[in-house]
């Protein structure tokens, strides 16, 4: 029996935990929309340079309110939703029919036992998160499990 959409999210988690992935979360129409209502309100209260001096402190305060934040890659794993998931599992699939694993344990053992498959992994990994989840990777991470 192949390796199913679930067990290889759970692989996935795993292996996104070990290597420290992170995703960057970035709000910025909330922030651009906070920027514009500063303007406005500058704009009311003190006419044209007002827009300018509300535009600069409305950016400053959605800097700071919402700024980009970093997310574990587990989060989002155990987050999808089941067409996600097949969606992710279809993304795998010319991984997957490289390796002759039956079930999640010797997939884990194969990750765990061969660098190249482990990195080819993370790398069809990542492809997903920045092409189909349209996330950017944050790159904290010097060597494996180390941020720093």
């Amino acid at each position: 029996m192949p390796v199913s959409p679930e067990e290889l999210v759970r692989l996935l988690a795993l292996l996104a935990t070990e290597e420290n992935l992170k995703v960057t979360v970035k709000e910025t129409l909330k922030g651009g929309a906070m920027a514009g209502a500063g303007a406005v309100i500058g704009g009311f209260c003190g006419g044209p340079v007002g827009i300018a001096v509300g535009g600069a402190l409305g950016s400053v305060m959605a800097r700071w309110k919402y700024k980009g934040t970093c997310r574990p890659v587990t989060d989002l794993l155990t987050e999808l939703s089941k067409e996600q998931r097949d969606q992710l599992h279809e993304h795998f699939q010319p991984v997957l029919r490289e390796c002759i694993v039956e079930d999640f344990a010797s997939m884990n053992r194969l990750v765990n036992q061969d660098g190249e498959f482990r990195a080819r992994m993370v790398q069809t990994l990542r492809g997903f998160v920045t092409d189909t989840m349209k996330l950017q990777f944050h790159e904290e991470v010097l060597t494996r499990g180390k941020a720093e």
